[in-house]
């Protein structure tokens, strides 16, 4: 960049002739260059306040907009920034319409709300200031601009494609960091105050930081926008069920109902007087036990009331009689125990075949009665409700209570229960008209082999349906949202058109499988509800009937058998009709379950649905998106604990079952297990039984199933939500700040339609010009922003830019071969993630102007102050602190190496001097006299012990000692030259 930027100072056009050589040349083999006018509309500076006030410090809001004079079809508009008279766009874009010999022209507005624009100056700049291959780079006056206003717009022409601006990517790459001097050592502090957002934050954005806000925008568009859906339909849906449900009523029925029928006791007398604990269903454990609670303590409570007898707790009046029906099996020999222990039990076993053979006492030849039909299959009802053909009905009448219970001591007289019945059923059937409510109590006494009598008290009220107005309405209005959520899905399947497979086109989204499925739950529950109340209506017709049956007098003994089958006839036509109205009740009961697991399920769609709407938000979305990537780990999670759970309740079943009713079987046996794992499980019944096994299977379930277990879903969540926080970029935005941006679009687009409104009326009705305020064409916004194209125009072109930078060009040059089937221009996608985003982008993606400028300024507000993850000057700290870092670590290595050799130099250096004056001291004493002051210096002294030097002798012996001796004086002369102390220093 700054390369670029000093080639500009030498003459060149401008930045965005000014490229790298490299870079131009690469890219231009790829893509074909093509030449047009590109305007860069840098800023402003003394603007004209047309905000001022008195009562406010407010600023003009300017925008620049370019334009060719006589031509209307394109112009270039800058985007609005608030608050100030200097503004800085470094807006950039080329004028497609422009045609040599045209001129630009420039005028600057402030924004205002609710009123036209103020102008706050115009230029225009002639084609001959530009047009001459060297484009134009400098500043222009403002016309226009107010009284005593000298103001002046920032202007830079050349020819050439869109690209960014050298000072631009300066801007970029040092995010207006102010270099000093002290370049590198302020360099970490500068890093700090820009991630803080100190000083140097940039003006706009970098490509990555507008590609994620877009991705969160997009999808706080997309699925925001289901909430406000999705909360009507759940407040809609929760009143409407509680209201019907009649919740509150209905629970203090049952309740109420099931506390009197289980509190029922029989006071039991022994032979010696005294009195055993009082006979209750819990403690029925035979046949007998059973008669004696039916007979002596429930059709007592259901008819013994004084002021309303057939009442039961006072407004639950009792329909008909006691219902009792059993299902009798055959008797067989055990053929499956052997023949010997088969012939020492002596008595047959149960099979599992349903006995239907008539039984009990025999009708009496002497009377006039006919056989109880108690004691036949059917009891007498089998013409009219097949299906029970293969049981035996019994009623016993509460009103007066003397009657049902001597009814039920002469079936126990005649074992109307015995070793061949299976289970033993009792139905009530109950209305209460205060709560508008039938209900169905039933008593059930199953029978086990080994002696043990299960006993299953259910008591189910049913609400009859009762319109209000409001509940009307509110009935209306949900099934209009289910209606409005089948069509809403039907027009999906229908833009999914091009998909290709019809199952792809209606389930190829799984939110749109959820969409399915609740139109289905809710479609179920209006079904169920009128199958219900049709039921009711039904049911109502047959209590009618039931009352208009005459049963008249019982005939005497002595009466005619006429008599007696016309009473008989009438009496099976009463508890027919009586069965028939019970067994509606069921099943009116039974479809109200379905109703009320259906309106269960549907709780869970509207769940589904919200956390559909809670991906628009990146922190919620964050949870699920975690929960999603989590999966796969988490399913071979579930495997491994699913089969050490397994093995554990089945070993506990096993080892335990036999002891304890807890363990006895598998269902019970899981649910102790569950009990466990929630600290509710009966440790110390398991102790008492096999303390040692008990011990190790508690330890070792513990161990395996909860801590392991638990930690190592702890550990998978915790390490995908870190990844799904990281991937959520800059563009992560809290509730608050969306709650803010939604408020802020709605006024935005309302105000437009306002607009619209406005110019129509004054299309439609001139004279109201007078009144309505004067509006500037502004141009028709799109529908729907184009964010999956946005997306892939912003999509970087290679995985890593950083480690190939040349990879981008290549994939460029691949794109540039198949152009015309992108979708985006080529020179949107040819510029780095930290390149500075353009409008141009927007707009060639499919944005209008206006909005293109709306996402830039929602973008901006919110990625201001945050550093870019591939910041080019972050990334180069980064890279010299490592060397540093790395640099100091091999000193730090040497630096004991380094001590010690310098520690033995010192000693060296210390010890040279004293060495030195010994050596000099030798050199005088013992081998010459020290010269005389007057002497030269390195000049021998005259021979003063007997040698001659100029002795003719030329032996070589004298020779070679002349000659050494001279040597060996010339040697030692060295020292003499030293003064003293020349050494030491």
């Amino acid at each position: 960049a700054g390369g670029a930027a000093a080639a500009h100072g030498r003459g060149w056009p401008c930045e965005c002739c000014a490229m790298d050589g490299t870079l131009r040349s690469s890219a231009s083999s790829g893509l074909q260059e093509q030449q047009q006018l590109t305007v860069v509309i840098v800023g402003a500076r003394g603007l004209r306040n047309a905000d001022w006030s008195p009562f406010t410090d407010e600023k003009s809001d300017p925008y620049c907009i370019c334009d060719i004079p006589g031509k209307r079809d394109f112009n270039i508009r800058t985007r609005v920034i608030d608050n100030t008279l200097d503004p800085t766009w470094n807006h950039e874009a080329f004028m497609r319409n422009w045609e040599p010999g045209d001129n630009l022209r420039f005028n600057v507005y402030d924004k205002d709300f609710g009123k036209s624009d103020d102008h706050l100056g115009t230029c225009t700049l002639l084609s001959s200031q530009f047009d001459h291959g060297g484009g134009f780079n400098g500043e222009v006056p403002l016309l226009e601009a107010g009284d005593g206003i000298r103001a002046y717009l920032n202007l830079r022409i050349c020819f050439g494609k869109p690209m960014w601006g050298v000072d631009t990517l300066q801007q970029a790459a040092m995010a207006n960091a102010s270099f000093t001097e002290t370049q590198v050592t302020s360099m970490k502090t500068r890093r700090r105050n820009f991630r803080l957002g100190i000083g140097n934050v940039a003006q706009g954005v970098t490509r990555q930081q507008f590609r994620d806000f877009i991705r969160t925008e997009r999808d706080r568009t997309i699925f925001c926008a289901t909430l406000p859906f999705t909360l009507v339909m759940a407040c809609v849906f929760c009143m409407g069920a509680y209201m019907h449900g009649n919740v509150r009523s209905v629970s203090k029925l049952r309740r109420g109902i099931y506390r009197t029928i289980d509190e029922v006791y029989v006071s039991r007398e022994l032979s010696d007087g005294t009195f055993a604990p009082d006979l209750t269903l819990s403690r029925v454990s035979n046949i007998g036990e059973m008669w004696d609670w039916v007979s002596d303590g429930l059709i007592p409570k259901l008819g013994r009331d004084p002021d309303r007898p057939g009442f039961l707790s006072s407004f639950n009046k009792i329909i008909g009689k006691v219902q009792l029906r059993q299902r009798r099996v055959d008797m067989s020999p055990c053929d499956s125990i052997g023949v010997d222990l088969s012939a020492y039990f002596g008595v047959d076993c149960r099979s599992d075949d349903a006995s239907v053979a008539i039984f009990g006492p025999e009708p009496d030849p002497t009377t006039n009665f006919t056989q109880d039909v108690a004691f036949v299959s059917g009891g007498g009802l089998s013409n009219r409700l097949l299906d029970m053909a293969d049981r035996y009905y019994a009623f016993l009448d509460v009103v007066p209570p003397v009657e049902g219970s001597l009814r039920a001591r002469y079936l126990q007289h005649w074992s109307w229960c015995d070793e061949k019945t299976d289970w033993v059923e009792i139905h009530i059937a109950l209305f209460n008209g205060e709560v508008r409510a039938f209900t169905h109590i039933s008593v059930k006494f199953r029978f086990r082999d080994g002696g043990l009598v299960d006993k299953l008290l259910d008591v189910r009220p049913m609400v009859i349906p009762e319109w209000s107005l409001s509940l009307l309405l509110l009935d209306c209005l949900w099934m209009l949202l289910v209606l409005v959520l089948f069509l809403v899905t039907v027009q999906e399947v229908i833009d999914r058109k091009s998909a290709g497979r019809c199952c792809v086109r209606c389930c190829g989204d799984p939110w749109m499988v959820l969409d399915w499925g609740g139109t289905v739950v809710g479609l179920g529950i209006v079904l169920f509800f009128l199958l219900q109340w049709s039921g009711i209506q039904l049911l109502s017709e047959q209590l009618a009937e039931l009352g208009n049956i005459e049963l008249g007098g019982q005939p005497a003994w002595n009466a005619t058998v006429a008599a007696h089958a016309s009473y008989d006839e009438a009496v099976r036509d009463h508890e027919t009709a009586l069965a028939t109205i019970v067994e509606g009740l069921r099943g009116a009961v039974e479809l109200k379950s379905y109703h009320r697991i259906a309106t269960f399920l549907y709780t869970f769609f509207i769940l589904l649905r919200f956390f559909r709407g809670f991906l628009g938000q990146p922190y919620f979305a964050s949870i699920g998106r975690t929960l999603a990537a989590a999966g796969q780990d988490l399913v071979h999670l579930a495997i491994m604990l699913g089969v050490a759970f397994e093995n554990f309740v089945f070993s506990g079943c096993v080892f335990f079952g036999s002891g304890l009713k807890e363990w006895s079987s598998v269902n019970r046996a899981h649910r102790s297990a569950l009990a466990f794992l929630s600290g509710l499980g009966d440790f110390a019944s398991m102790y008492e039984l096999y303390p040692i096994a008990a011990t190790v299977w508690l330890f070792t379930f513990a161990v395996a199933v909860i801590f392991v277990s638990s930690n190592m879903l702890i550990a998978i969540i915790v390490d995908h939500f870190s990844e799904v926080r990281a991937d959520l970029g800059q563009g992560e935005q809290n509730i608050f700040v969306q709650g803010r941006a939604l408020l802020s679009d709605a006024v935005w687009t309302g105000s437009f339609h306002l607009r619209q409104i406005i110019r129509l009326m004054e299309a439609r009705f001139p004279k109201l010009k007078i009144v309505l305020p004067y509006l500037d064409d502004e141009p028709v916004r799109v529908a729907r922003i184009p964010f999956e194209v946005i997306i892939e125009a912003l999509d970087p072109n290679c995985v890593d830019e950083s480690a190939d930078p040349l990879a981008s060009l290549r994939n460029l040059n691949e794109l540039a071969k198949d152009e015309e089937q992108l979708t985006v221009p080529l020179w949107a996608k040819g510029q780095p993630l930290w390149a500075p985003m353009q409008r141009d982008v927007l707009i060639a993606c499919g944005c209008d102007e206006s909005t293109a400028d709306r996402l830039l300024s929602k973008c901006e507000s919110i990625v201001a102050g945050k550093r870019p993850d591939n910041f080019p000057s972050d990334i180069l700290y980064h890279e010299f602190e490592g060397q540093m870092r790395n640099s100091f670590e091999q000193l730090a290595a040497t630096e004991d190496d380094l001590r010690k050799w310098l520690s033995e130099r010192q000693i060296d250096c210390d010890n040279l001097e004293p060495r030195q004056r010994k050596l000099e001291a030798l050199t005088v004493e013992k081998i010459m006299p020290r010269p005389q002051e007057d002497e030269p210096m390195l000049m021998p002294s005259p021979r003063q012990d007997g040698w001659d030097d100029d002795d003719g002798d030329d032996g070589g012996d004298d020779d070679g000692e002349v000659d050494a001796g001279g040597t060996l004086r010339q040697a030692l002369e060295g020292p003499r030259s030293f003064a003293p102390g020349m050494l030491t220093g």
